[in-house]
């Protein structure tokens, strides 16, 4: 990473941060290196990191897990009360409703689902910088033509319900704090299909 990436990643810390509450399980999915789950260290009481390119450790109460996060985690039911997820959902693809399906799982009821995502128009924005080598933009082929509204459509088909939205980085740059509610039921249709099927 270079230098403006760390300063962007550390300004997505410094606004997700107060949205932590103190003496929470925290699970941060797609955290790279655990640097997020470091700087809350003092704040949580356990925290976990699940990423593809993790080396698998424990650090006193933090726990390093290599794991693909498009599977289902390795994680029991609501065993979190708290769940990350910056600079990340934008690169899932498909794999979105999946994702939030299991996020919905390992949270405790009235759990914090936060996630940082940016709008489209940092798409135009990271090509250039990329191009002056100012950034690295890691894995940034995967998150063009992904609008930042359809999160908050995702999330709440899958139970959780949206609490704060804010935009900062220059308006460029998405928080979001859904909390989960109870579970969606399935439409009346849905379950006579199940039936007939």
């Amino acid at each position: 990473m270079r230098r403006v990436d760390y300063i962007l990643r550390n300004w997505r810390y410094k606004v997700v941060e107060p949205h932590v509450p103190r003496g929470c399980a925290l699970v941060d999915i797609g955290g790279f290196d655990g640097s997020l789950l470091m700087r809350l260290h003092k704040k949580i009481e356990r925290g976990v990191c699940i990423d593809p390119l993790i080396e698998e450790k424990r650090d006193g109460k933090i726990e390093f897990i290599k794991y693909r996060i498009t599977d289902k985690l390795p994680l029991p039911d609501s065993s979190f009360d708290v769940a990350t997820m910056l600079a990340v959902y934008e690169h899932l693809g498909d794999s979105k409703g999946q994702i939030t399906s299991e996020i919905f799982r390992v949270l405790r009821d009235g759990g914090l689902a936060l996630l940082t995502v940016p709008d489209s128009a940092v798409d135009h924005i990271l090509k250039v910088l990329i191009k002056l080598r100012l950034i690295d933009g890691m894995s940034f082929e995967e998150h063009e033509h992904f609008y930042s509204a359809e999160t908050v459509t995702i999330f709440e088909q899958r139970g959780f319900t949206l609490r704060k939205r804010v935009k900062f980085q220059m308006g460029l740059n998405n928080l979001f704090v859904f909390e989960k509610g109870q579970a969606p039921r399935a439409k009346p249709d849905d379950q006579q299909a199940r039936k007939d099927a």
